[in-house]
């Protein structure tokens, strides 16, 4: 491949049903959900077609072609896992400050990082809301729900746009990367259980392009954005942390490990066709940041090319310096919402309009206590001296349903042993 540009492929997923995307391929405990689709899916629907290609080598094994991750699109712009240089106060997210920029930390009391969500390039903060189903093991010999095995699925909701690339050398023969498009493109099917409610989505190529974000050149500090997993091994090929083999040439010196910000983690992906899991994998998860200081252009444009192994599953993709890392303090814009009008609902059925009549003689008994309060609190004062057992027969005259209950308040008042004065009453009574 050598230094020469890769070629691209757009493709634009919808969800069709809701999706369970697991981080793990454990069966059993917390697991994790990922929020993003791993390249690895889409290069498994393409190599389904493995021995059509031509050159099978040359696509699956070489890195001439790469399966990038899906990210999701929000109002058709493209979005990032939040970066983890952004903390804000504890109680306090108004503002958010970019962990590497800030200069005095006295400041603050309690800086808190944030971990979940996405961000477009304007920085509008946006979310994924999950839909939660709890479920049941099947017993295929007493033909009933297997006992003491339920569990559950955090699945995200259909309806959901995604946008991923596959890039490719011009190497590779225009009727592969055809055969690529075919095997991509239609209804698939994704995830966990896809074989029952879950996984059908829809894959289509697009040829216009979702703009992609700023970025700017500094002399004093380099600032990497890790859009989609970092893999890194050391020089016996085994699986690091590292950052020092980020890639060749770079030196601890050239690190600023205060600065930079590292979520990792560690899995063992399955291999469906194999029937067998692969190696553990160590892996910097995306949204972190990593900043270098004194490092020249060769090693920012390796580094823009790619960095670490499975480069064909998605692996590896940096931003350098992008525009959402540069500002200490900004605030995030608010996802927009979309506000719905209300329907007037026309009732016909004879159970809903029994429902609607208990609804409305709730809220008349609420509004009613409000009122009673309102008065108790107004009026405390004026009858401190009115014993509760009057309050009480009060109570059940007016309860009682008469139509002339206002005036035997009045009598009985009155006739009582304890005098009301006249304000008492007229206050009452009004």
């Amino acid at each position: 491949m050598g230094g020469s540009i890769m070629q691209e492929l757009r493709f634009q997923v919808e969800f069709l049903s809701d999706i369970v995307l697991l981080a793990t391929s454990n069966t059993e405990g917390n697991i994790e959900n990922l929020d993003f689709i791993p390249g690895s899916n889409f290069l498994g629907m393409v190599a389904k077609e493995y021995q059509k290609f031509l050159d099978s080598f040359a696509v699956f094994h070489s890195g001439a072609v790469r399966f990038g991750d899906a990210t999701l699109l929000h109002n058709a712009h493209a979005t990032y896992k939040m970066p983890l240089s952004f903390f804000h106060e504890k109680l306090d997210d108004s503002k958010i400050f970019n962990h590497h920029l800030i200069t005095d930390f006295k400041q603050f009391t309690q800086l808190k990082q944030k971990r979940n969500g996405f961000i477009t390039e304007s920085l509008e903060e946006v979310s994924i809301k999950h839909n939660y189903t709890q479920k049941s093991a099947y017993d295929k010999k007493h033909r009933r729900s297997k006992d003491s095995s339920m569990y559950g699925y955090n699945a995200m909701p259909k309806g959901l746009i995604w946008q991923f690339i596959v890039k490719y050398d011009k190497s590779i023969d225009s009727a592969d990367v055809q055969r690529i498009i075919d095997n991509l493109v239609g209804k698939k099917r994704l995830g966990k259980s896809k074989s029952s409610e879950y996984g059908q989505v829809e894959i289509s190529e697009v040829n216009n392009s979702v703009s992609r974000v700023k970025t700017s050149n500094s002399k004093e500090q380099t600032l990497l954005y890790v859009k989609s997993r970092l893999a890194l091994v050391d020089n016996e090929g085994s699986a690091t942390y590292d950052l020092r083999y980020l890639v060749d040439g770079l030196n601890e010196e050239s690190i600023v490990w205060e600065k930079s910000q590292l979520r990792t983690s560690s899995y063992t992906p399955y291999n469906r066709s194999m029937q067998t899991k692969s190696y553990e994998r160590m892996v910097i998860n995306s949204g972190s940041v990593i900043v270098l200081k004194n490092i020249d252009n060769d090693l920012i444009e390796k580094i823009k090319k790619g960095v670490g192994v499975y480069l064909s599953e998605g692996f590896g993709e940096i931003l350098v310096n992008p525009s959402f890392l540069q500002n200490e303090v900004f605030s995030f814009k608010k996802e927009d919402k979309e506000k719905k009008e209300k329907k007037p609902l026309t009732i016909t059925h004879d159970s809903v309009k029994f429902l609607q009549a208990r609804q409305d003689s709730k809220e008349k008994q609420l509004d009613m206590a409000k009122r009673v309060e309102e008065f108790i609190h107004k009026h405390k004062s004026l009858y401190k001296n009115i014993k509760n057992s009057q309050w009480g027969t009060i109570r059940s005259i007016c309860t009682s349903l008469k139509q002339n209950f206002e005036d035997e308040i009045k009598e009985y008042i009155e006739s009582g042993k304890v005098t009301w004065s006249e304000k008492q009453t007229s206050t009452l009574l009004d």
